[in-house]
């Protein structure tokens, strides 16, 4: 945060609780930014840090209290948005909105601003106000990759599978989670009827880790002309492992291998309903 109008003793003292602070000395930080505060009571930039330390070390009432003592000073959109932060953080999203609400008064092209009151919005289940919130973000951070990844969530819900993909080709090269990435194209092409494409991507989302290089030429062997030949029937396969996977508790290339199975065999929602259940499940 900009110190503003600030007498040059109060922003040294500031700026060595800064220090203090980036180094993990944070008891020493906050004695030393109150410091900064007696030299100039008016100073919010520092009671926004004090606050912001506290929310660090667990201690959300504290935290609460120095934001409130700020904002007493002046409004400010940082401090309204990290007071809003405490209570989303305690599961308050109703209380969290009226303080991101209040920051975007202040400033509208506020990102985390617009970024946070979409996630409470979403935390509500209410996704028509998340979907807005989540596109002004993007619209000012095109690259914005939490964003992006929810808006895709929704596009996806809301069978709107053109913005879907639209998302993911603004973060393809920078999102770290590549099979999200590839498996969404892939059911999204699929439901677009570029089936030829859905195989490609799940196929890639199924291998993207190192482990699955050798499951990954195997799904390459796996053609209609050679599928006889690789795997023999089909259908018995599936059944195969569809009994497997309710009696044992098969590992992930099982699960993939049946997945693939179901596309080839056209049975694309089954697939999708596996690879979202396997993925859940791996979330947990």
């Amino acid at each position: 945060m900009k110190a503003t109008g600030v007498p040059t003793d109060a922003a040294s003292i500031y700026n060595q609780a800064l220090a203090l602070s980036n180094q993990g000395n944070y008891a020493q930080a906050i004695e030393t930014y109150m410091h900064a505060v007696e030299v100039f009571p008016q100073f919010i930039e520092a009671y926004n840090n004090i606050g912001e330390i506290y929310s660090r070390m667990g201690n959300s009432e504290k935290a609460i209290q120095v934001y409130v003592k700020a904002l007493s000073i002046k409004k400010n959109h940082k401090v309204l948005l990290n007071l809003g932060v405490e209570y989303y953080n305690a599961g308050d999203y109703e209380k969290a909105l009226q303080y991101f609400h209040e920051s975007l008064q202040l400033k509208s092209d506020f990102i985390e601003g617009n970024f946070y009151t979409g996630m409470a919005y979403f935390n509500l289940k209410d996704y028509t106000n998340a979907l807005r919130f989540f596109e002004a973000t993007v619209a000012l951070e095109h690259l914005h990759l939490k964003a992006n990844y929810l808006l895709a969530y929704i596009y996806y819900e809301n069978k709107d599978y053109a913005k879907v993909i639209e998302c993911l080709n603004r973060i393809a090269h920078i999102a770290d989670d590549k099979m999200f990435i590839n498996r969404y194209y892939g059911f999204c092409y699929y439901h677009m009827g570029d089936f030829k494409k859905a195989i490609k991507y799940l196929t890639t989302a199924l291998t993207s880790s190192p482990k699955y290089a050798q499951f990954k030429a195997y799904l390459e062997s796996l053609t209609y002309e050679n599928k006889i030949k690789e795997i023999g029937d089909i259908d018995s396969k599936i059944k195969e492992l569809e009994h497997r996977i309710m009696k044992e508790k098969p590992d992930l290339s099982e699960y993939t291998r049946l997945s693939m199975l179901y596309i080839f065999k056209g049975q694309y929602k089954k697939a999708e309903d596996l690879l979202v259940g396997v993925k859940t499940k791996m979330a947990r």
